[in-house]
């Protein structure tokens, strides 16, 4: 995370580069002055296979050598709020092995509150990267990942070390609402939503705040834990949490329940 001072004070640095994830046409009326628009809500991705995440590996590069990203940028992601397209950019880059990604904090509502500068411009310059991607296997999950936590919590002593949560609403969790071929959630898993994370103002609640939420799970720093949603954004916003509050091993599964929902031998539960 970074706080809108921070950043403010980043612009015109040769070394970051601001990225707008809203849609375009939120773009074109406003902005933070140099920013680029990347709207990640449009790069689904429900395949979680060894082939199809060399695919979309290669297709997330392309996309961020295009805006100049490389190994050594810093990189603001942000939306309205502290939401999840933005957390989606950072975790996008940590898989990518590019660790100076950040989510700005309250976005750009509570930058222009501050009353920063903003603009209805294009960047001014413009200089595609040779950014070279290096794999981050550690914060990625797949469906077949998933069903080896599955097989794992049926062995005796790793049930409690190995954690699925669903961050979605609650009538997803239990299957009132429809949005794949089956309803339900992954046998095991615990809902807690992620929005619960925010204040109403759309800045991300404090530590303390972030560990009462949690804490009814009685979660450990060494825990194995996987984030899941719909389509892998909610999820990882959750993910970028759970990793600012410490905890070590926490993966997104990117495929999420358009991949699990829509796949007939995945195991489904709505207890």
């Amino acid at each position: 995370m970074v706080d809108v001072d921070t950043a403010s004070k980043m612009l015109g640095r040769k070394n970051a580069v601001f990225v707008d994830t809203r849609n375009y046409w939120k773009y074109t009326k406003a902005h933070i002055p140099n920013a680029f628009n990347l709207e990640l809500y449009a790069f689904h991705w429900v395949d979680t296979s060894q082939k199809s995440l060399s695919l979309f590996a290669e297709q997330m590069t392309t996309l961020f050598s295009t805006i100049g990203v490389d190994e050594n940028k810093q990189v603001i992601f942000y939306q309205n709020n502290s939401g999840y397209d933005a957390a989606r950019g950072v975790w996008l880059l940590h898989f990518l092995g590019q660790k100076n990604a950040k989510l700005l904090d309250g976005g750009f509502n509570l930058w222009k509150r501050r009353g920063f500068p903003v603009s209805t411009k294009d960047p001014d310059q413009f200089s595609p990267s040779l950014f070279k991607a290096k794999l981050d296997n550690n914060v990625i999950a797949t469906r077949d990942f998933v069903l080896a936590m599955l097989n794992r919590k049926r062995e005796k002593g790793v049930w409690d070390k190995l954690r699925i949560l669903d961050v979605r609403k609650k009538g997803e969790y239990k299957g009132y609402y429809r949005r794949a071929l089956r309803v339900g959630h992954i046998p095991s898993a615990v809902n807690v939503e992620w929005k619960l994370t925010l204040r109403k103002d759309g800045t991300l609640k404090t530590a303390v705040g972030l560990r009462q939420l949690y804490a009814k799970l009685n979660l450990d720093v060494n825990d194995e834990i996987v984030t899941y949603c719909q389509s892998g954004y909610r999820a990882a916003h959750s993910w970028l949490v759970l990793r600012l509050l410490g905890y070590k091993w926490v993966r997104n599964y990117l495929g999420s329940w358009y991949e699990w929902g829509n796949h007939p031998d995945s195991p489904v539960t709505m207890a």
